[in-house]
């Protein structure tokens, strides 16, 4: 069931298995792994916030799912969907990247 404008759980294919994941499971998986130091955040540049702590979106569906590991950018694409903040690390700054414009189709 849906809350809000966001879905309570989104699936995608890893490894040729469809995997369920909603916000509760990467809720959990957050509590089992460690945040973020921030000496590790220019080694990766999309971000997910989790309570107080930033996370790298493919260890979180990792923990979730026990699949091999999805790239940054599918994983930050597909949390979003849960409606899970999201940031990037832009040139030393942490960018909330929720109010962006979307980028307009091409006519």
């Amino acid at each position: 069931m849906a809350t809000g404008k966001y879905p309570e759980t989104v699936s995608r294919a890893i490894g040729g298995k469809t995997y369920t994941i909603s916000r509760q499971d990467i809720q959990a998986a957050a509590a089992r792994l460690r945040p973020l130091h921030e000496s590790e955040l220019a080694s990766r540049e999309l971000h997910i916030l989790i309570g107080s702590g930033l996370y790298y979106g493919p260890d979180l569906i990792a923990e979730v799912t026990g699949a091999p590991p999805i790239d940054g950018r599918e994983a930050y694409d597909l949390l979003g969907k849960l409606g899970l903040k999201l940031f990037r690390w832009d040139w030393g700054n942490l960018k909330d990247t929720r109010n962006e414009p979307k980028p307009e189709a091409a006519s």
